[in-house]
């Protein structure tokens, strides 16, 4: 059985529904603020080698005695015995300290190595990822501009910031500890996003070649957005299934990474569909009515 659903005609409600999460996701980022990591604001990590294995509750106990409930502990490797442990910037009594309670509480352990991540470091990490964020942007808009038009173009990157704003206010929202994972997710969700929207592009290009003169450009769109709905939904049902995977089985930084883009899937998948192929419709709406205009009868000359 095929469906064929009206998406063109409730247009506002989406517009509406989009602006809704927009505003409260805007919110959520200025109230509540993204939880920035050691990788932006500076810290110290140290990797342990245990005799034994020992779990993450174990070591987190020792921190947040100490004061460091915000540091995160993760695996390296396997067995359960290489711990990675990040926490704010700490003294070298502070280090010796913790140590100490962790040779006592938890086990015997070798120490690998202990770094410092200076803010300056931080905020050359953030500074470099919205550069990178930057010209991802640009070169998706050279892109479609060349393969489509430049309204298409637009009305991508349009929809593509509305996935992204929405994706890290509710990031903001659960306010997960950031790290450079997050800008691998946020460029991820650039490339997937965008990529889903040319699909659906393509296609509206391909039939505005086949289309009848007496077509309406809402019924073409429309029937653009049918015919790729059921590969969208199976494209990103695929992907939510494997990013669903991590974030039951992989460490806690995969997880927040997954977490980011599964996100992101979900509101890029809605926004190929819902926003951006409707504001592309919006925008050539007028232009396609003067061009279909049937030119007035000349009268003959006496």
């Amino acid at each position: 059985m095929r469906f064929h659903f009206r998406f063109i005609p409730h247009w506002k409600t989406w517009f509406v529904i989009s602006g809704i999460l927009v505003v409260l996701t805007l919110g959520a980022f200025f109230v509540r603020g993204l939880n920035y990591g050691i990788d932006f604001t500076g810290g110290s990590q140290m990797s342990l080698k245990f005799n034994r294995p020992v779990t993450t509750t174990a070591v987190k106990s020792v921190l947040d005695k100490n004061h460091l409930s915000g540091s995160t502990v993760v695996y390296i490797g396997t067995g359960h015995q290489h711990v990675l442990i990040t926490t704010p910037t700490i003294s070298e009594h502070q280090r010796g300290t913790l140590l100490t309670q962790f040779n006592t509480k938890v086990g015997h352990f070798q120490e690998i190595s202990t770094t410092r991540v200076s803010a300056i470091i931080g905020k050359q990490i953030e500074q470099r990822g919205l550069l990178a964020v930057g010209l991802a942007v640009l070169g998706i808009i050279i892109y479609i501009t060349i393969r489509f038009e430049w309204k298409f173009a637009v009305s991508g990157i349009i929809a593509m910031l509305h996935d992204v704003v929405i994706t890290v206010g509710l990031i903001a929202l659960i306010h997960i500890q950031l790290t450079e994972y997050f800008i691998m997710a946020v460029l991820t969700i650039f490339g997937y996003s965008i990529t889903d929207k040319i699909i659906v592009f393509d296609r509206i290009r391909e039939n505005l070649h086949k289309r009848q003169r007496n077509e309406p450009l809402d019924d073409l769109v429309n029937t653009s957005l049918n015919q790729v709905l059921v590969r969208s939904i199976n494209t990103s049902t695929t992907v939510a299934i494997a990013l669903l995977a991590l974030l039951l089985f992989a460490g806690s930084s995969i997880r927040d990474f997954a977490l980011t883009m599964f996100i992101g899937v979900i509101v890029g998948t809605y926004s190929s569909i819902f926003i951006a192929s409707p504001i592309w419709w919006r925008w050539n709406l007028k232009e396609d009515h003067g061009k279909r205009r049937p030119k007035p009868a000349t009268s003959p000359r006496a």
